[in-house]
């Protein structure tokens, strides 16, 4: 099977209108964005609670023993971490996992 550049996949100009590849596309560019849109708020949210409890990113990675970089990938957005690093950084910000129906 032949493998198909990133790029390629999500440009919309390569693809013929209305073919299997377009909407392959589109759907991945949509689910891309949709996952891009959850890390970043939630990123967003613990950066927010760490700043207000006045905690650094080296004094949170010492309380969680998760490594001060990835603590910053997740505050930007740029990291899709587990449940389980989440979890431990939801206790070290006194903050609680919620899931809900929609």
């Amino acid at each position: 099977m032949a493998t198909i550049a990133y790029d390629r996949v999500i440009s919309k100009k390569k693809h013929a209108q209305g073919s299997d590849l377009a909407r392959f596309s589109k759907a991945l560019e949509k689910q891309l964005q949709d996952e891009y849109e959850i890390t970043f708020s939630l990123g967003q949210l613990l950066l927010t609670r760490r700043q207000e409890l006045q905690l650094s990113q080296s004094e949170l990675a010492d309380e969680t023993g998760i490594p001060q970089a990835d603590i910053s990938r997740i505050e930007c957005g740029k990291s899709n971490p587990t449940i389980k690093t989440v979890e431990k950084i939801l206790d070290a910000l006194d903050l609680k996992l919620i899931v809900t129906n929609k």
